[in-house]
C-alpha cells in the first residue's frame, strides 16, 4: 500500500527545514526529518499518558461519529494559535443536534484506586482554554473518560472546584451534571434474556452418544429476546451491539437435548443481579460505556496501548439514540439523563418501550 504524504506531515516537514535552516528539496534534509521523528515516534510510542490521551481523544470522535447525533465535529486544536502562549484551542468543536455548538476539550482519567476518583485540572490551562473561547465565541465545555469504569462525562467548567490550587471535580459530582445525553448517550433497557441460538438440522444425524459425543450440522442461526425471535435486521444488529458491549453475563455454549438428540448451542445474556425485579426491563448499560468497551477492545491488550485510533462506523448507535424507532420483538427503554441543576429534573425516561 503506497502511503500518501497529508499536508500535516509536509507542514511539519516544513516547519523542520524552517528551525534549521533546510532546503526541504535537498535529499540530506528529509533523512534528517525522518531521523528525528523516528526518535520522536520512539519517545511518544514509550510514553504512556501521552498514549493513552490520544487513544481517549480518538475514541470521543468516534463515539460522537458512532452516536450520530450532530450535524459537525471538527477537530480545532489543529496549528498553532496566536499570540502564543495566550490561547489554548480545545480539542473539537461539535454541533449537535438540537443544540448550539460548543468547543470540548477531552481529558482522560485514571486512578486505579476505585474511592479515589477526583478529576483535577490547572487553573493556567483551563483559562487558556476558556480565553480561545471566548474569543471564538463558543461555550467550552470538558469530556471526561473515568479510563477505571469506562464513564464518560461531559461538564462546563463552572462544575469544577478549586482545591489545593487547583480546579477538581469527583467522577459522583461530574456524573450527576453530565450533559453527555446531548450527544446522543442514552442509557439503556431491555427484558432479559437475550439469547443467540444455533438450531441444528434435524434432517441429519444429531444423537448424542454415551460418552457425551455428537455429530450435527447447523441449520439455522436466530437471536432472540426471551422466547421471541427477533428477524427484523435493526434489531438484530441491536441485539448484537447489546450483547457484545452490553453489562449482562453470558452463560454458554448450552447444549439443548431432548430425548437424546441435539435441539441447538444457546448462548444467553442476562443480568449479573436484577435491580428492578419487578419491571419487565433490565438496564443493560449507557452507549457511551458499551462504546468505551468496544474501542478497548481494538486498541488495548494486555500490554497497554496497541493503537491510538480504531475504524468506526458512522451512525452504528444511532438506531438506539432515535425516538422513532418501534421494537417489533425487541423491547427497548431509553433513559435520558438530564444534568440536575437546581429545580431541573434529573432523570427523564418514557414510560413504554419504544
Amino acid at each position: 500500500m503506497i502511503w500518501k504524504v497529508p499536508i500535516d506531515l509536509l507542514s511539519l516537514y516544513g516547519r523542520f527545514g524552517c528551525e534549521a535552516t533546510l532546503s526541504l528539496r535537498d535529499a540530506a534534509s528529509q533523512e534528517a526529518f525522518i531521523d528525528a521523528v523516528r526518535e520522536s515516534l520512539g519517545t511518544a510510542v514509550d510514553n504512556d499518558i501521552l498514549m493513552h490521551g490520544q487513544r481517549t481523544e480518538n475514541m470521543f470522535a468516534a463515539l460522537v461519529i458512532s452516536l450520530g447525533h450532530y450535524t459537525l465535529l471538527n477537530r480545532e486544536d489543529n496549528g498553532t494559535t496566536h499570540p502564543s502562549g495566550e490561547f489554548q484551542a480545545p480539542d473539537f468543536r461539535v454541533v449537535p443536534k438540537n443544540a448550539g455548538q460548543c468547543l470540548i476539550e477531552v481529558k482522560n482519567f485514571y486512578d486505579r484506586e476505585p474511592t479515589r476518583q477526583v478529576f483535577e485540572i490547572k487553573p493556567d490551562y483551563l483559562a487558556r482554554l476558556q480565553r480561545y473561547a471566548d474569543a471564538v465565541g463558543c461555550p467550552l465545555k470538558l469530556a471526561i473518560y473515568w479510563a477505571r469504569w469506562s464513564l464518560w462525562a461531559l461538564i462546563n467548567p463552572a462544575d469544577l472546584k478549586s482545591q489545593d490550587g487547583k480546579l477538581t471535580i469527583s467522577m459522583i459530582e461530574a456524573m450527576r451534571v453530565n450533559q453527555m445525553a446531548t450527544l446522543g448517550d442514552r442509557t439503556i433497557g431491555t427484558a432479559p434474556p437475550l439469547k443467540f441460538c444455533l438450531h441444528v438440522d434435524k434432517t441429519k444425524p444429531r444423537e448424542v452418544k454415551a460418552d457425551g459425543e455428537v455429530a450435527f450440522t447447523i441449520n439455522r442461526a436466530a437471536f432472540y429476546s426471551g422466547d421471541t425471535e427477533i428477524t427484523d435486521p435493526v434489531e438484530q444488529n441491536i441485539a448484537w451491539i447489546l450483547a457484545d458491549v452490553g453489562s449482562w453475563a453470558c452463560e454458554g455454549p448450552l447444549a439443548r437435548i431432548e430425548e437424546g438428540q441435539l435441539e441447538a448451542l444457546e448462548l444467553i445474556w442476562t443480568p449479573v443481579e436484577r435491580s428492578n425485579p419487578n419491571e419487565r426491563f433490565e438496564m443493560i448499560g449507557t452507549l457511551s460505556t458499551m462504546f468505551s468497551r468496544f474501542y478497548a477492545a481494538k486498541t488495548l491488550d494486555e500490554h497497554g496501548v496497541k493503537q491510538i485510533e480504531a475504524e468506526v462506523v458512522p451512525g452504528w448507535l444511532s438506531p438506539l439514540v432515535v425516538s422513532d424507532l418501534k421494537s417489533k420483538a425487541l423491547p427497548l427503554w431509553r433513559f435520558i439523563l438530564q444534568p440536575h441543576r437546581p429545580k431541573e429534573p434529573i432523570l427523564e425516561a418514557s414510560s413504554e418501550p419504544e
